[in-house]
């Protein structure tokens, strides 16, 4: 007779693993960029990086996806809120109700039915979340907890500076940054001191910069779509504009000049990122060749940029050719080494 353990045991393994296949899929379809990556990762950090990022999206889903209607900003700080009390105990009954509300939510709040799917999947997610073990669980919850933080802050203040917005770029993109280097801190077997550190103090700016070049990429879609804009406020001050002008041609002579300013504040973290990049173990050598590949096409992006007045007046953002993403894809090592 078999035993109602197994039977248990054996329902829990398919769910996991439906809930995998679905964390799989939602990968693909709500970041091409990172799902082109994620296959070469390491299968002992694969699952807490895919959920990590998939968590993170549905906090940022929340934080500026436009809803079906006006939605007020404690709404979104609830909902925001709510989802890190999910996190915290996802398998408690207080949980599950709290999930439940935010999944009957999802209608009303989130406006793109990508992400809208994703957050009423959300069990699926958590189902592989909750497999992890606790070490790996509070990690991810305490980075997620300082991204929540900086995103509410910014819900209520502008990016006046180049350090407000070094500072932004910290809550929104390094603090994954920190999550995957502490994974990889903590679990490598063959990591020297020196590179410890060196990933320590280089994690910031490997986030940073990503973020950096979607904000400069994304100008025009972005004023387009009455977006936030992330721009330091100075730069507008400076140039006596207001972020719609640099859309305008008469004031084209403006807008490549605060192109520069932005691109060469970008560019200030390349060197820090080849270092991070090269401090990365060789037992996750496929985990370092992902982040290559989306650093070297954010410095081919950088560059197609530079004095290109496509960022402020072309139908699409800025992108890199299918020539130069080719030969990044053949070999991202190779140019981070360079």
């Amino acid at each position: 007779m078999p035993s109602l353990y197994g039977a248990v045991k054996s329902k829990t393994g398919e769910l996991l693993q439906e809930s995998m296949d679905y964390c799989k899929g939602a990968l693909q379809s709500v970041s091409r960029s990172f799902a082109l990556t994620i296959p070469l990762v390491e299968n002992n950090i694969l699952g807490p990086i895919m959920v990590g990022y998939l968590e993170a999206r549905i906090l940022d889903t929340f934080e500026d996806d436009i809803g079906r209607r006006e939605i007020t900003l404690e709404e979104r700080i609830h909902s925001m809120n709510l989802l890190m009390e999910v996190l915290e105990s996802p398998s408690s009954l207080s949980a599950k109700e709290k999930a439940k509300t935010l999944v009957d939510s999802a209608d009303e709040m989130v406006a793109n039915p990508k992400y809208r799917d994703l957050v009423k999947n959300m069990e699926s997610i958590l189902t592989v979340h909750d497999s992890f073990d606790e070490r790996t669980k509070e990690c991810m919850v305490r980075w997620l907890k300082e991204m929540n933080f900086g995103m509410q802050k910014f819900l209520r203040q502008e990016v006046y500076s180049f350090e407000d917005l070094n500072e932004y770029c910290y809550y929104v993109a390094g603090t994954p940054s920190g999550f995957l280097t502490e994974l990889i801190r903590t679990r490598s077997k063959n990591l020297s001191e020196e590179n410890s550190s060196i990933l320590r103090d280089n994690e910031r700016d490997f986030g940073l910069f990503l973020q950096k070049v979607n904000i400069i990429r994304d100008y025009r879609e972005d004023i387009l779509d009455n977006e936030k804009i992330f721009w330091p406020g100075f730069l507008f001050e400076k140039h006596n504009l207001i972020p719609s002008d640099l859309l305008k041609p008469e004031h084209e002579t403006q807008s490549m000049s605060m192109l520069d300013a932005m691109l060469d504040n970008a560019c200030q973290h390349i060197e820090p990122v080849k270092e991070y990049l090269n401090a990365i173990p060789d037992e996750y050598a496929g985990f370092r060749a992902g982040a290559a590949v989306n650093f070297a096409m954010g410095v081919g992006t950088l560059e197609t940029m530079r004095n290109n007045n496509e960022v402020f007046f072309g139908e699409k953002p800025v992108k890199i050719t299918h020539e130069a993403r080719d030969n990044i894809l053949s070999d991202p090592l190779g140019f981070v080494s360079n």
